[in-house]
């Protein structure tokens, strides 16, 4: 299976998404069938992608595991509305 760049970009964030927690890059190169340089370029890509769009999510990376979590500037209305459903 031969993907596109944006289509691996969005299978990246697919399995960072369904994770819910960090995931080893390594975990990733086996799912894409690619190297690690290649899967580095794609979530740094979407990192800076998330950074410079202003999104709600951002890519963050920690040793050698990244993780989706939300931008820290809406954590007032996160935190707000987790207290409504309450």
């Amino acid at each position: 299976m031969i993907l596109e760049m944006k289509e691996l970009g969005a299978a990246v964030e697919a399995i960072l998404f369904a994770s819910g927690e960090a995931v080893p890059i390594d975990r990733i190169c086996l799912a894409l069938d690619l190297d690690k340089p290649s899967v580095a370029e794609i979530l740094r890509g979407l990192r800076d992608h998330y950074a410079f769009e202003r999104r709600g999510i951002r890519l963050l990376r920690m040793e050698d595991k990244w993780q989706l979590c939300s931008a820290p500037e809406y954590a007032d209305m996160i935190r707000k509305a987790f207290e409504i459903r309450k």
